[in-house]
């Protein structure tokens, strides 16, 4: 069996755009179309992992509370400095409200609910997990703490690229550990929330999707380091 047969359809799709897409970014005579159309990314990544699997309402009434809050407190980070240090947007992410690019907090659902799945597939993998050794309330901290600091592993790498994709840009080009403190405590407020209210079957898409952006940023972040 070819690797291409292993390969399902919807990841098939998922290497082919974010590999077109990794292209168009670092190519000089199409850098400036790829960044205008990076909203897009969102829109596909959310058909993506939803095409043909309709979340659960209480996955949607979660998603919308975090997608507007995480909104709000972006806007009020921007605006303020006092949330995750001094920061501003620029275009590339498209329309904005209050200095605050609108498909922000989609983003945020986007990456808390693929980190969520991951970090329960994690548990589940614990060898301790398969006798029921450890209490619920230890199941719930594992996840919330593991999916919290993958949003902050992603942010480490993201941080680089979105900088030279304009995406935003920090007070004197330094990114604050301020930031990363910040991310991991959202993060895992909204885990908490998705936790308690937002859960559903386990979503076989988030893995890779969530692995493949990793890619496309450390690529990026590679390349202007290979060649600044």
């Amino acid at each position: 069996m070819n690797m291409k047969a292993r390969i399902p359809k919807p990841v098939e799709i998922l290497l082919w755009v974010y590999g077109v897409g990794l292209a168009g970014m670092l190519l000089p005579f199409s850098r400036d179309l790829f960044r205008s159309i990076t909203p897009l990314n969102l829109i596909f990544a959310t058909l993506f992992l939803f095409w043909g699997r309709w979340p659960a309402r209480r996955v949607i009434i979660t998603g919308l509370f975090i997608a507007v809050a995480s909104f709000f407190i972006e806007a009020a980070g921007v605006n303020t400095g006092k949330i995750f240090g001094t920061y501003a947007y620029g275009r590339t992410l498209g329309p904005a409200l209050l200095n605050t690019p609108l498909i922000i907090g989609l983003n945020w659902f986007l990456l808390i609910y693929c980190t969520n799945v991951i970090s329960r597939r994690l548990w589940d993998r614990l060898p301790f997990n398969a006798v029921a050794l450890v209490a619920r309330f230890t199941k719930s901290l594992f996840i919330i703490i593991t999916g919290s600091l993958l949003m902050v592993l992603y942010d480490l790498i993201l941080e680089p690229a979105a900088v030279r994709l304009d995406m935003w840009s920090w007070e004197c080009g330094v990114i604050p550990l301020q930031n990363y403190l910040a991310w991991f405590f959202l993060s895992a407020v909204f885990h908490t929330m998705t936790r308690v209210w937002g859960e559903e079957e386990p979503n076989d898409r988030a893995l890779p999707l969530f692995v493949v952006q990793l890619v496309f940023f450390a690529a990026i972040d590679l390349f202007y380091l290979l060649f600044p």
